[in-house]
């Protein structure tokens, strides 16, 4: 079974900030373990609200949302 949409896109979002909060802490000369407990933060604090938010922009625009379900007689075919 496919993962929803919004599942999908949390985790890239959230994937994508911790690794940008990651590289900006360590360039910025910060090289511990709180390096990580802070990019994991901020991680979940921006990416949760930015990939409901994305996965709703991409329903609401997509004319062809939600998609057409198969019917149980079919899929026995």
């Amino acid at each position: 079974m496919p993962a929803p949409l919004r599942s999908f896109m949390v985790f890239i979002w959230v994937v994508c900030v911790v690794g940008v909060a990651v590289i900006a802490l360590l360039t910025l000369g910060w090289f511990t373990w709180i390096t990580f407990a802070i990019a994991g933060v901020v991680g979940l604090v921006v990416g949760v609200p930015a990939g409901v938010w994305s996965a709703r922009a991409i329903k609401r625009e997509d004319p062809q949302w939600p998609p057409k379900r198969r019917s149980k007689a079919r899929e026995a075919d």
